[in-house]
């Protein structure tokens, strides 16, 4: 698509997706047929201009704009039309009177289009207009919606349209303007609709018509009205926050703000049928009659309510609820208003778990909701008893839930009071659903008990090696050495008990941590000369927990070297060395001292500090060279 295009007629486009769409558009403005030619054009624009500087009022062509128009507007409508990109948006939207021959289109989609025009722009005309539609007005909009599903609907409608493009010949526009006019015709068509309803005092009248432009796409209708309505439903959200603000300390405050500023609102938006709004309203709607009933069943530091006013109260959140729930719970609190002291008490403890307070809110529980349960429960009141009957499965999902809170999946093993308010829910518990959730959870736990100790080993495991191996690196043999020995070996012994999941985890950090142990011994030896029992012993504790044959080979070297060099340089003789047989070294064990007086110093240092066995082969190497 040529740049500059798609962003002119799109930009033309949303000028127009208004209620005046036919009122701005700049054929009708200037009485000009969409097929004026260029000396037509300029021939008009002369005399209108003339005349609109003189006073004089001209109106213009079939179905005049109403009103007058200054100068600057009419130029503004012949810049339009000067601008082949603007100048197509208008021809789509306005007359196109018979064909005249040039275009290859058949009467009657003009007479189709010219009629949806008509009819669209009277019905529009008349709402602008501020008069309530009288029946013609009312046919008017059906009339429109159906030209305009007809014509569009015609074969040849935008083929007619690809003619005019080719016969404005003008470089600044192309057919590539076609599929913008295309994806975005019905959006202009069905905005004007949807900004009079939301306007509108009473939506209703509006909102009948939504189903004669079903047509052009539910979600396009939808989506505009929501775009329309969207800062009602943003001023709904703002007053119910502040009067759930308000409504731990300040009730009849909170009740107030309900009435005076979410209510009306809310009444208003429900008349909306589209998906979009109606999901919003009935979220807001449930939020309210929520907030309703816990006004009615908390005291809070208010004024308390006059006599009767709790029951309405509650008859208007029944009117608001849109859930099953929440209108069982209103409906309940109707019933039992003298229950509202344990309502109270649980809504309380739902805001401590929702405030991450959750030993708070089992201390809640326990200490106050159920007493107040166990006294209802052994009530002569039958309804009382059914009451307390379905407060307790309500306290037994709390007190699930403050046991799960109280022992999160990241905790090693879980906490013993979580166990306790499981064991309470459980007996509490009336429905099939909580009973299950329950039982659910106490499994889990139980599973978190059972294997915690064992991911907490295996963290702590990780941890360590990652430490070491750090310590390693900034040339801390000694302290990485221990670190290993005293935490992670102990661990990887606890876990051999593991389950094998455990099992294979500990096999794997068996072998780094052997790789480590077997890096730290050969740098805690600088040189030939140095101790390397504490190598050795780090090297037998490698090989012990070593598991790949490659591991246990390095490892394996490294040790009979250090141990041949342990007898090299350690407190026993040479002599006293095992046979040459057994002993890779043992042919040049007596005769590194002399082999190595005949070096320079310079070299004779740096093969000091090679292991042995490289030093044994340096040294041979060089005698048979001499």
């Amino acid at each position: 698509m040529p740049n500059g295009t798609a962003p002119v007629v799109l930009e033309r486009l949303r000028e127009l997706t208004v209620p005046e769409l036919y009122q701005r558009n700049a054929f009708r403005l200037t009485g000009l047929s969409t097929m004026a030619t260029r000396r037509t054009i300029r021939r008009q624009k002369q005399h209108i201009t003339t005349a609109a500087r003189a006073g004089v009022h001209l109106p213009a062509g079939e179905l005049p704009v109403p009103g007058r128009r200054s100068a600057e507007q009419y130029a503004a409508a012949f810049d339009v039309i000067d601008h082949p990109q603007r100048r197509i948006v208008d021809e789509l939207f306005w007359l196109w009177d018979a064909p005249d021959g040039s275009c290859g289109c058949d009467r009657e989609l003009h007479q189709a289009h010219d009629a949806a025009v008509r009819a669209h722009a009277r019905a529009l005309d008349e709402e602008l207009s501020g008069r309530a539609a009288p029946a013609e007005g009312e046919d008017g909009w059906g009339a429109a919606a159906a030209g305009w599903q007809r014509a569009l609907g015609h074969p040849g409608f935008w083929d007619h349209l690809r003619h005019r493009i080719t016969a404005l010949d003008d470089h600044r526009l192309d057919p590539s303007a076609l599929p913008v006019l295309e994806g975005e015709v019905r959006r202009t068509l069905v905005t004007p609709l949807a900004v009079l309803a939301a306007k509108a005092a009473s939506p209703q009248r509006m909102t009948g018509h939504f189903g004669a432009w079903s047509w052009a796409g539910e979600h396009l209708l939808d989506e505009a009205v929501e775009q329309q309505l969207r800062p009602d439903l943003d001023a709904v959200r703002v007053a119910l926050d502040r009067a759930r603000d308000l409504h731990p300390e300040h009730t009849v405050r909170a009740v107030s703000v309900v009435e005076k500023k979410v209510v009306p609102r809310l009444t208003r938006l429900r008349a909306f049928g589209t998906d979009g709004v109606r999901r919003h309203t009935a979220k807001l709607s449930d939020r309210t009659a929520l907030l309703l009933n816990n006004c009615v069943i908390s005291s809070g530091a208010g004024t308390s309510f006059p006599a009767g006013e709790d029951s309405r109260l509650l008859e208007l959140a029944l009117a608001l609820a849109e859930t099953e729930e929440t209108r069982r719970i209103v409906t309940d609190n109707r019933k039992f208003l003298g229950l509202a002291s344990t309502v109270k008490s649980l809504d309380e403890v739902r805001r401590l778990l929702d405030d991450e307070k959750p030993r708070r809110a089992a201390e809640r529980l326990r200490k106050q909701v159920l007493p107040e349960l166990t006294e209802l429960s052994r009530s002569e009141d039958g309804e009382k008893r059914r009451s307390a009957a379905q407060l307790a499965d309500a306290t037994a999902v709390l007190l699930n839930n403050c046991a799960v809170a109280l022992s999160p999946a990241s905790e090693p093993s879980p906490a013993r009071e979580s166990f306790d308010l499981l064991d309470e829910a459980a007996k509490l518990a009336g429905t099939r659903k909580t009973r299950k959730l329950v039982r659910k959870n106490r499994r889990g736990l139980t599973r978190q008990s059972r294997l915690g100790p064992y991911i907490a080993a295996l963290d702590a495991t990780v941890s360590d090696l990652r430490s070491a191996q750090e310590l390693l690196r900034g040339d801390e043999p000694d302290r990485a050495a221990t670190r290993l020995t005293e935490r992670v070996v102990p661990r990887l012994e606890e876990l051999r008990g593991a389950p094998w999941k455990f099992r294979f985890a500990a096999s794997r950090l068996s072998d780094r941590t052997a790789i480590l142990l077997n890096n730290c011994a050969v740098a805690l030896v600088p040189e030939a000369t140095a101790p390397k029992q504490r190598s050795i012993r780090l090297l037998e504790a490698a090989s012990a927990l070593a598991r790949k044959r490659g591991t246990r080979r390095l490892i394996t070297r490294n040790l009979t070297r250090f141990r041949y060099a342990e007898q090299m340089y350690g407190n026993r003789a040479p002599s006293r060395l095992s046979d040459p047989w057994s002993n890779p070294l043992a042919g040049l064990l007596g005769h590194d001292d002399g082999e190595l007086s005949r070096l320079p110093s310079s070299v004779r240092e740096t093969v000091m500090r090679l292991p042995p066995e490289q030093r044994a082969r340096f040294l041979l190497h060089y005698r048979d060279r001499r």
